[in-house]
């Protein structure tokens, strides 16, 4: 992932921005006033925050999100049913006291809330970078010209952290101090295609330095009272992201040929003004001279704190409505999150500040939708591996990479999420041939981990762990996240990794997923399978195997009462879920309907699909579709079975994919369709060829 400018007058440009904030204001000194322990902690002096917007009793993630998005859109003249892209960037999941959405994903709630029936919708999460990791990724379809328009949302409500940490500090070293300077925004970003190379993204570029994933860590409390809580060691996580955000910068800059002195505005993610002072004095320092004054800087801590992926988009509309940020400025921002992850965006703005402070619409109209050709550059899964504890997925090859006798790698049937993405992603490397150093995207795809832990991205933390490093001393990069969205993200991530590999992002993708679902006793319908697997991705040379195209939409509107919950009861934190096989049910009816427009698409006839690796189905509901389903039902794959009927979920499609190229009737050349489904009434389906 090397880092360059971005090609003129092909990128993307702000349509609009919108903001939630609660309504309620919190000040330094209620919050410290709150704490069970009296401190002697100058957090204002330290910080710079003076106060945050505290959500209300019954305001939670998702709305905040959803009043951003709602925002964003009223000064828009691009409609949500125009939005081709939507996704959910936010760290925050809870919907309820105590309680977290898993499943169904938030961007596909949001869909329904919003309307935004035709976007390909999923959640990315990547700690305070996820709001420019799914710029990032919408970025680059729009200049790919996949896409046309793209909402990307973030609601974070993350002063219940606050309120945990206030039960717990002892003292004022104590690792949970951090959750003090906390505030709660919903964001917005609707981006599109620039009009001209004179306005929008010249630029944007994250690194993922997985080395320092210990230095902030989120996920429930242990404690009786509950909660989620956050501990950081703040001065070496302030130190290692300066340090490795400004050379980012510095590298960025001069493979652009330009210096800060070029910008007239630095918007920094929002920690504290002491963070903030420091990365001035470390930009000075590296580039030989004054080229930042902390005058240019834009600093809303004083009213805001920090409010986790949303810092960048609710201080650019706070210094656009106060005239620090002018139509015509060309802004940089510096972007920073625990993982570690750091990034440089380089912006040209248009008349976005004078249309916030006018409350006025944007002219741009949606662009017309273009139809990719129907037999683009395959995408080629040169290898999968398996760490599978519970399903024998038998011997053979991968897709296109030769015979290949081993099962997979066993980490043993208790193992953790690092240890399944360790074992799957070892067995897919040494298939490939490849070494970690040679990765340069890492998208960890799982829903259900160990610890349920909430920030870093499980991808930063497995970046870290298994030797994939982007740091300034390592010879290459790697941009580390995780998207999800229930069962349907390994079939998402396969895709996002495509796309970002055809536009010129990535050479090498790594997509791997690990589940341990750790749920309430006696609860009803089949568990999810203690498994993982990796899919390397690379463009195919030859043009003459790989994924030629996707496809995915809403089937329906998910139930409210259907999905999975993080729940809490005196301390301990488990899973609670419905049963899985009543939307299985509903939404395989619908196979066959989107498989036929991933066909017709593509110009592709049924008759020429040699094999369909389906989800995992409930056994009933598989003999149905085998039966009822004309011309491809009979020639629908079996997965291999996991122990106890368990659910394959993100591991069925590259356990299927693997086990239809090893012995499945299948030869190099032929056409299979791989299909994925979740549990909020998604179907997706993909054209291989083996």
């Amino acid at each position: 992932m090397n880092i360059q400018a971005a090609p003129a007058g092909a990128g993307s440009v702000i349509d609009s921005i919108g903001v939630a904030l609660p309504d309620r204001v919190m000040t330094t000194r209620e919050v410290l006033d709150g704490c069970r322990s009296r401190l002697a902690l100058p957090l204002e002096q330290t910080t710079g925050i003076v106060s945050r917007r505290v959500a209300g009793d019954v305001e939670y993630a998702l709305d905040l999100a959803t009043r951003a998005a709602e925002d964003c859109v009223s000064r828009s003249s691009i409609g949500l049913g125009d939005v081709d892209l939507l996704i959910n960037a936010s760290i925050s999941r809870v919907d309820g006291p105590q309680r977290s959405t898993y499943e169904p994903s938030a961007a596909t709630h949001l869909r329904h809330r919003l309307g935004c029936e035709r976007a390909w919708a999923f959640d990315v999460t990547n700690a305070c970078a996820g709001q420019f990791t799914g710029i990032y990724i919408a970025d680059a379809l729009i200049r790919a010209g996949e896409i046309g328009s793209a909402l990307i949302v973030s609601g974070e409500y993350i002063s219940h952290l606050m309120r945990t940490a206030q039960l717990e500090i002892t003292d004022e070293l104590d690792a949970r101090i951090a959750c003090l300077t906390l505030g709660d925004a919903g964001a917005a970003v609707l981006l599109t295609r620039a009009d001209n190379g004179s306005e929008g993204f010249d630029h944007i570029g994250i690194r993922t330095v997985g080395r320092y994933h210990t230095l902030c860590v989120a996920g429930p409390t242990d404690r009786p009272h509950g909660g989620v809580i956050m501990k950081t060691d703040m001065m070496g996580l302030a130190a290692a992201g300066i340090r490795e955000m400004v050379a980012h910068t510095q590298q960025t800059l001069a493979a652009m040929g330009l210096s800060p002195t070029d910008f007239d505005r630095f918007i920094p993610h929002q920690t504290s003004t002491l963070a903030i002072q420091a990365a001035v004095r470390r930009t000075n320092k590296v580039f030989g001279g004054v080229v930042l004054d902390e005058r240019d800087v834009i600093n809303n801590l004083p009213r805001r704190g920090n409010t986790a992926t949303t810092t960048h988009t609710v201080a650019l509309r706070d210094a656009s409505l106060d005239g620090r940020i002018r139509t015509g400025d060309r802004v940089l921002f510096e972007v920073a999150a625990s993982g570690v992850n750091v990034g440089t965006a380089a912006y040209r703005l248009d008349g976005l500040p004078d249309r916030l402070a006018r409350g006025a619409r944007s002219p741009r109209t949606a662009p017309p939708r273009r139809h990719p050709a129907p037999w683009r550059h395959p995408v080629r899964a040169v290898a999968i591996g398996l760490a599978d504890t519970t399903a024998d997925p038998g011997a053979g090859a991968d897709p296109g990479a030769g015979a290949d006798p081993g099962a997979g790698a066993d980490p043993g049937a208790g193992a953790t999420t690092l240890q399944l993405i360790g074992a799957a992603t070892d067995d897919c490397l040494r298939r490939a041939g490849v070494r970690a150093s040679g990765v340069d995207l890492l998208i960890h795809v799982g829903v259900y981990r160990t610890g349920m832990i909430a920030e870093p991205a499980i991808a930063a933390i497995a970046a870290g762990e298994l030797g994939f490093d982007g740091s300034t001393a390592a010879t290459g990069e790697i941009l580390a996240f995780d998207a999800t969205n229930g069962a349907l993200g390994m079939l998402d991530g396969c895709r996002i990794a495509s796309e970002l590999i055809r536009a010129g992002r990535a050479d090498t993708a790594v997509v791997v997923a690990s589940e341990v679902e750790q749920r309430e006793p006696g609860a009803a319908g089949p568990a999810v399978a203690r498994c993982g697997s990796a899919v390397l991705l690379r463009l195919d040379p030859d043009r003459a195997s790989g994924f030629l195209g996707f496809h995915s939409r809403s089937v329906a509107t998910p139930a409210p009462d259907r999905g999975a919950w993080v729940m809490q009861d005196g301390g301990h934190s488990f899973i609670r879920a419905t049963d899985r096989t009543e939307p299985a049910a509903a939404y395989a009816a619908h196979l066959p309907v989107v498989v036929a427009e991933l066909l017709d698409r593509l110009r592709v006839r049924p008759d020429a699909i040699r094999a369909v690796v389906p989800p995992w189905l409930p056994p009933p509901v598989e003999r149905r579709l085998r039966d009822t389903w004309p011309v491809l039902g009979p020639r629908l794959a079996t997965l291999p079975p996991a122990s106890d009927g368990a659910d394959l979920f993100t591991s069925a499609l590259p356990i299927g994919l693997r086990a239809v190229a090893a012995g499945g009737g299948v030869s190099p050349g032929e056409l299979v369709v791989v299909v994925g489904a979740s549990t909020g009434m998604e179907v997706g389906a993909a054209l291989y060829r083996i």
